[in-house]
Order: structure tokens, then sequence, then C-alpha cells
């Protein structure tokens, strides 16, 4: 089952989102708290919490980039 292309923006923003977040979130975990007890509880935490934030905050960020790029980057 395919998604209608009129939401290629919002599942383009949400994946970029989760793609970045989570593995800044692995490598912040690892360079504060270190590989011991509780560091998977800790970088789950941190995805999800890194998540909830970078995917509205990419829903809203990318589309405007997007267009910046687009008036400043001769065609």
């Amino acid at each position: 089952m395919k998604i209608d292309k009129k939401y290629r923006g919002i599942i383009f923003s949400c994946l970029a989102a989760v793609f970045i977040s989570v593995p800044i979130a692995f490598i912040m975990v690892i360079i504060n708290y270190g590989f011991r007890a509780g560091f998977i509880i800790a970088f789950l935490k941190s995805a999800l919490a890194g998540t909830a934030i970078s995917v509205p905050l990419a829903n809203v960020f990318i589309p405007w980039a997007e267009k910046i790029t687009n008036k400043i980057v001769e065609e």
C-alpha cells in the first residue's frame, strides 16, 4: 500500500527528523553517560525526546529551507 503523493513533504520531514535525531541521541548518550548499566534506557529516552522535538521542527523548517535554497541557488 502506497501513501498519496500529497503527503510526500510531511513523510519526508518526519523520516529526516527520525534519521537525524536517533543517531544524534545515541552519540550524545555515549558522550554524556557512557556504556554502562542503564545505557539502553537512557538512549531510548533521549531518542524519544529528540524525535518528539525534531519531527514538528522538521515539518516547519525543512520546507522553509527548501524555499530559501530555491531562491538563492541558480537553476
